[in-house]
């Protein structure tokens, strides 16, 4: 019987691919699956194995993995790592449906319901095939007197799909953010389910300050105030001249009850933006509000300069400087002395 040759060649250009990419999780499954087709399993097992240890994404890994481990009977390993796969990507229909067919395969009937289940909640469209297991197993279940077992609940369906949007695109996190007409409850649910999938991106791509802005939203939006100002200050070291993370974290620093950072950012603002009018009406109120009328004026002055036209500002200039008029600054070092000199 005629038999294909193994080509080393092949085999030699994947694993020179993963000794280069050596995060990227797509060039070890690539070797493990060519390796899987040529009858090497042994070498295929080794080939995910290593991958777990360095690629940055491991699911898909384990989920190839898994099937290797069921093609050879050995369900226990299989559902483990297909259980493993599944608690780190729970939108993925194919792992909890490989899940739940392992475990039936393996004789844990009420484990297995439980898992298909959760699979038909997650497929695009009603699986037929799986809803007839579910109802095998379930008489099966009801003939012996055994009830389904229970796992900790996964997240349900909607935070599961949330998950997976933002992690295709980071973008609908902001969006999210600013949606209204949920209930509490479930927007909380939302957010959470954007802030998983935001901290994974993140773990990946720790450089992105894209990522940790969004990061900033959500949390903001879930009261995490010290953890949205950790974020937003991480999105700005990273991109200095990040004029909306400006922006953020001047609202986080007031609503923290800290003006004077606020106000350090807000200046950085004027100086990215030097015409934004808002930005120079803002500082102009962050320093009014802490006694720095000179400065405050200053501000308004900047704002008129940008619109002539804006009475907001044209209005606080008028009664700061009435006010410095009736009522000059002491100077500093008057203060400082006790007014003895």
């Amino acid at each position: 019987m005629f038999q294909h040759r193994h080509d080393y060649g092949m085999e030699e250009r994947l694993r020179e691919r993963v000794r280069a990419e050596p995060h990227a999780d797509e060039a070890h499954r690539e070797l493990a699956a060519w390796l899987t087709r040529a009858g090497c399993l042994a070498q295929a097992r080794e080939a995910l194995q290593a991958g777990q240890a360095t690629a940055k994404g491991t699911a898909s890994l384990r989920h190839l993995l898994a099937l290797i481990f069921a093609g050879a009977g050995e369900y226990a390993s299989a559902e483990r790592h297909l259980a493993r796969a599944a608690a780190q990507e729970p939108a993925r229909f194919e792992y909890a449906r490989d899940l739940g067919l392992v475990q039936a395969a393996g004789g844990r009937t009420a484990e297995s319901v439980e898992s298909l289940r959760q699979a038909i909640a997650l497929a695009p469209e009603p699986p037929v095939d799986l809803a007839c297991l579910v109802r095998i197993g379930e008489q099966a279940l009801a003939r012996s007197g055994e009830g389904v077992t229970r796992r900790p609940p996964r997240p349900r369906r909607r935070a599961a799909v949330i998950e997976n949007l933002v992690t295709r695109n980071p973008e609908a996190a902001e969006a999210l953010v600013a949606s209204s007409g949920e209930a509490d409850a479930d927007r909380r649910e939302t957010l959470r389910a954007a802030r998983r999938a935001l901290r994974r991106l993140i773990e990946r791509n720790p450089s992105y300050p894209d990522l940790h802005f969004g990061l900033s939203l959500i949390a903001e939006q879930l009261g995490e105030l010290d953890r949205a100002i950790e974020a937003a200050e991480k999105a700005l070291a990273l991109n200095p001249r990040y004029v909306q993370a400006c922006l953020l974290a001047v609202r986080l620093y007031e609503k923290q009850g800290n003006p004077v950072r606020a106000t350090e950012h807000c200046r950085q603002v004027t100086e990215l933006e030097p015409r934004w009018l808002d930005a120079h009406l803002r500082l102009g109120h962050l320093l009014r509000e802490q006694g720095l009328v000179r400065d405050a004026a200053s501000a308004y002055r900047r704002a008129l300069e940008v619109d002539g036209r804006c009475e907001e500002a044209r209005h606080r200039l008028e009664n700061l400087e009435a006010a410095l008029v009736a009522d000059p600054p002491t100077p500093r070092l008057w203060r400082a002395n006790g007014g003895d000199r």
